[in-house]
C-alpha cells in the first residue's frame, strides 16, 4: 500500500509544480485583462445639463474633452483654456452673492456653436443663465434661465420657456443694447429687441435684460479673437 502512495504522489506532484495558481485564478486573469470594459467616468451634473442644453448624445464611454472645449474669460478681456473642474467650479461661483469677475467657456468642438454664461442680480439674489450662440453670426440660438430665490408666481416665471424663447433669433449687438425693456422703449428710438417683462415682476425682468446685455457683451473680446483664429487658419 505505501509503494502504490509513493508512486502516485511521484506521478502527480510535478503537475502542482508547473499550475503556480489555480486554474480558475488564471483563467480570472485572463477574462479580466483581455476585453476589459471601458471606464465609465461620471460627468458632474453641469456637463451632463450642457450636453443635452446642444443636444448632443451622452454614452458610458463619452471623453468629454473631444466635444467641449474650456475656456475662461477675465474682466480684462483675457482668454485661457482651462479644464472641466476649473469650467464647473467657476460656473458655480456665478450662483453665489459675491461678485464674479472670472467667466467660463464651453465651446462645442466640430460646430459653430459656443455656450456662454451670464450672470447679474435679481429681486431675490443672483440670477444667472447660459446661452447658446452662433460663433459665425453672433445670433442666440438658445438660452435657459435660473435664479436663486425669485418669487414662485412672479420673478420665478424666468425659467420659462415661453419668456426664455423672446431672446432667441436675436444677433448680439456690441454696439448697443442688445435687447431693451417693454415700458423702457419710449426713452429710445434705436431700441433693440423689445422684450415683454414677466407680469407682476418688473424688478426681476429689468435685472434678467440687464443680465443679458452687460453679460454677452463681455465677450466682445472673445468673438474677436476667434475672428483672428479664423484668418490665422491656413486652407489647403
Amino acid at each position: 500500500m505505501k509503494r502504490i502512495l509513493k508512486t502516485l504522489i511521484f506521478l502527480v506532484f510535478p503537475l502542482f509544480l508547473g499550475c503556480k495558481e489555480p486554474p480558475e485564478l488564471i483563467k480570472s486573469k485572463t477574462d479580466t485583462t483581455a476585453g476589459r470594459p471601458p471606464k465609465i467616468i461620471q460627468l458632474p451634473p453641469l456637463i451632463t445639463k450642457l450636453l443635452h442644453f446642444v443636444d448632443t448624445a451622452l454614452t458610458d464611454s463619452i471623453d468629454i474633452n473631444q466635444i467641449l472645449v474650456f475656456k475662461k474669460i477675465d474682466t480684462s478681456g483675457r482668454i485661457t483654456t482651462i479644464d472641466m473642474k476649473e469650467g464647473v467650479k467657476l460656473y458655480q461661483r456665478m450662483m453665489l452673492p459675491n461678485k464674479t469677475y472670472t467667466f467660463p467657456i464651453f465651446e462645442v468642438k466640430n460646430t459653430d456653436t459656443t455656450i456662454l454664461p451670464v450672470r447679474g442680480m435679481g429681486f431675490g439674489g443672483p440670477i444667472w443663465a447660459i446661452v447658446s450662440v452662433d460663433i459665425n453670426t453672433r445670433e442666440i440660438r438658445r438660452i435657459e434661465f435660473e435664479h436663486k430665490a425669485e418669487s414662485d408666481g412672479y420673478g420665478a416665471a424666468m425659467t420659462q420657456s415661453s419668456f426664455e424663447d423672446k431672446f432667441v433669433g436675436t444677433v448680439i449687438d456690441f454696439e448697443k443694447s442688445t435687447f431693451t425693456l417693454q415700458r423702457n422703449i419710449e426713452k429710445r428710438v434705436d431700441a433693440g429687441t423689445i422684450i415683454d417683462g414677466i407680469s407682476g415682476a418688473t424688478m426681476t425682468s429689468k435685472a434678467v435684460v440687464e443680465m443679458v446685455n452687460l453679460g454677452l457683451n463681455k465677450y466682445k473680446v472673445y468673438f474677436k479673437s476667434l475672428k483672428n483664429e479664423d484668418k490665422n487658419t491656413v486652407v489647403p
